[in-house]
């Protein structure tokens, strides 16, 4: 492995290579840098017989991380590690090859001068023969906030000779040509200004964006963010409107036509996640109290009457139920889900 610091403009560029190290390391190598520079957490794959063949030039700054990449045959994967609020895109611009994406039941042959994206918090794989790249990882957030379908537009390539496919494209060009001469703070005006220039990028990209369609897509993020933190007891309208970038009138509004409230439904949620450890013979051995904090509940008197009425007995009868073979479905229950998540 060979690394080196350019330090003659205030810009720290890192030069990686796995062609001095040993066969087997390289990957391994090469993925602790990815981690290292960019918290990106991926498994690489060599295609046999061929060794692995990673070089990088990498830029880490406050809100710029970039990296110019030439590789021989291989495979990356997800690592999951969880919804994180540092989390960030991978968005390459293809240079040289061709490679294979798949990401949310898509899967897009990747040519010379396409753009794609790709979450690395979910699900994904790259397949590649000899490529070369330049990639920026942007904060999910900071687009996702400017593109509410992005979960719809991953692992699809960006192609276009005219408009804002053309324009990002560009700045992706130059920013590469000049990484080793730029100064940390235009550094960091570049970065802030990615996000933006990628989103006019995939807005045109995108599915039906009717006031419909872009309801259902942030009720959809809304709920998924919901039930990544139910067991949060600070979780309310304002936390969940941070978590999904949207303000929490706006949510409120989102909900208006639903039976539940927006907490109500959150409420519900967390019910049911209670009422179905009760019922878990797996679980007899932990009190109510250690179900009810561990789904968001701080109060074990209020979680006992909230729980009454919704499923007409009280924990502790409910598990009794369960324990006996009794009835623990409730013929009054309805779904809590949003209708249009």
């Amino acid at each position: 492995m060979e690394a080196n610091i350019n330090t003659a403009q205030s810009l720290t560029v890192r030069h990686f290579t796995t062609d001095t190290s040993p066969v087997s390391d390289r990957p391994v190598l090469f993925q602790r840098e990815l981690q290292r520079l960019f918290s990106m957490s991926l498994a690489v794959r060599t295609v046999a017989p061929k060794p692995l063949s990673a070089q990088m030039l990498g830029y880490r700054g406050r809100s710029l991380h970039v990296a110019a990449l030439k590789l021989s045959p291989h495979t990356t994967v997800a690592v999951p590690t969880g919804a994180s609020q540092h989390a960030r895109l991978l968005v390459s611009l293809h240079k040289e090859g061709v490679a294979v994406v798949y990401q949310g039941g898509r899967e897009s042959r990747i040519e010379p001068g396409d753009v794609f994206v790709i979450d690395p918090a979910r699900p994904f794989s790259i397949h590649t023969g000899d490529v070369r790249s330049h990639s920026v990882y942007l904060p999910t957030s900071a687009v996702r906030s400017l593109v509410p379908q992005l979960d719809e537009l991953t692992a699809v390539p960006i192609r276009g000779e005219r408009g804002p496919t053309t324009m990002f494209r560009a700045a992706l060009e130059e920013l590469f040509a000049s990484l080793e001469t730029l100064q940390d703070d235009v550094a960091d005006c570049i970065g802030e200004a990615l996000p933006a220039l990628l989103a006019a990028s995939l807005i045109p990209h995108g599915s039906e964006r009717s006031p419909s369609r872009l309801r259902q897509l942030h009720k959809r993020r809304i709920v998924r963010f919901v039930h990544d933190h139910l067991g949060d007891p600070q979780l309310d309208a304002n936390a969940i409107a941070r978590g999904v970038c949207l303000s929490a009138r706006h949510l409120y509004e989102l909900f208006a036509d639903e039976d539940d409230s927006l907490m109500k439904w959150v409420w519900a949620e967390r019910l049911e996640r209670c009422a179905g450890e009760l019922r878990t013979p797996a679980l007899m051995s932990q009190t109510i109290g250690e179900i009810a904090y561990r789904w968001g509940f701080s109060d074990v008197s209020h979680f006992s009457r909230a729980f009454k009425q919704r499923f007409g007995a009280g924990p502790r009868e409910w598990r009794k139920r369960a324990a006996t073979g009794g009835d623990t479905h409730c013929p009054t229950m309805h779904c809590t889900q949003p209708q249009d998540a």
